[in-house]
């Protein structure tokens, strides 16, 4: 590529013909203008015009942009443009966005490569704009784009993996009021339907032994692949939430999340479904670590530990650390 410095007034056809305008004359010619004979009068107008001719093996701005976004893009994830020299990675369904930090900073390594994303582990929409690219000059040598393309070769950089609608068991052991039990149910609805996830049943049980065993139990030969355990104390370590999942030929995994609201929540495992819990009811309704969570499971199937230690960074989500809760509609 080599820039080149034209006097407009001066300019022939043969100045400029298939040279690209490095920098904006107006809304009706903009930077990244491959120049014909029909630009000449206009060029002629201007006291100074900037090109950059191209060498063999030189990919001009909205190309390099498109073998970008196409490098970038693994499953659930379409390509959209180039519009001005920049195209846009948008979800091509509902799900969990997953993006390769590491090898994104990689990416940005490269000289003139500019990509951006939202943040990593987020729930999307279809049709959600997650992540965008181009070059920063109107052209880049093809050995960029090369470069570019054996990095997203290794391993996705940019994907929405879809949801899995996990049937779910509720176990409740407060006693509801009619009005708490109404709003209880429009919550669980609205969150576990925008998954596609059919809810088998909701048993409200007395918050002791037998009842809280058989309830497990039923969830198990139900073939439940998660369940919601709403009411359990988090610091009552002899809670039968905790002791009848056990007993149940379950196990507690984690109790608490470096997250507030929602530090209460509590993480077991009944055979390979994953159990989440909930200090109450009512927690269900509002925007908390365990929405922040839900993705996660509803994407792999499972949870473990460390599926909560992350919500540390961005947990003090009422606060508007940065973290965005799932579009339920």
């Amino acid at each position: 590529m080599r820039p080149i410095r034209i006097e407009g007034a001066a300019a022939s056809a043969e100045d400029i013909r298939g040279r690209v305008l490095t920098h904006d004359l107006g809304p009706d010619l903009r930077k990244g203008t491959v120049l014909t004979d029909a630009h000449l009068p206009r060029l002629r107008a201007v006291r100074e015009v900037h090109v950059m001719e191209l060498d063999d093996g030189d990919v001009h701005e909205d190309d390099a942009a498109l073998r970008i976004g196409r490098a970038l893009a693994g499953e659930g994830i379409e390509v959209e443009g180039p519009v001005q020299s920049q195209v846009r990675l948008v979800a091509a369904r509902r799900g969990l966005l997953r993006v390769g930090v590491a090898a994104l900073d990689k990416a940005n390594h490269i000289p003139w490569v500019s990509v951006f994303t939202i943040v990593d582990g987020q729930a999307v929409e279809a049709g959600e704009e997650v992540a965008g690219a181009k070059v920063i000059p109107v052209a880049v040598p093809g050995s960029v784009l090369e470069s570019l393309e054996r990095l997203a070769a290794r391993a996705p950089i940019v994907r929405v993996l879809p949801f899995k609608p996990l049937k779910t068991a509720i176990v409740v052991t407060e006693r509801l009021k009619p009005r708490a039990r109404e709003m209880f149910a429009a919550a669980v609805a609205r969150k576990l339907g925008w998954y596609g996830a059919p809810v088998l049943w909701t048993r409200e049980v007395a918050r002791a032994g037998a009842p809280v065993r058989e309830a497990y139990q039923a969830a198990r030969d139900a073939g439940a692949e998660l369940v919601v355990f709403a009411g359990a104390s988090s610091i009552d370590p002899l809670d039968a939430a905790y002791e009848e999942l056990q007993a149940a030929g379950g196990k507690v995994v984690r109790v608490g999340a470096p997250s507030h609201p929602g530090s209460m929540l509590w993480l077991g495992r009944l055979g390979e479904a994953p159990v989440l819990g909930i200090a109450s009811c009512a927690g269900f309704g509002k925007n908390t670590s365990l929405d922040l969570v839900l993705p996660f499971v509803f994407a792999y199937g499972r949870a473990d530990a460390e599926d909560f230690i992350r919500l540390g960074h961005g947990g003090l989500v009422e606060a508007g650390a940065g973290r965005r809760f799932p579009p339920y509609s």
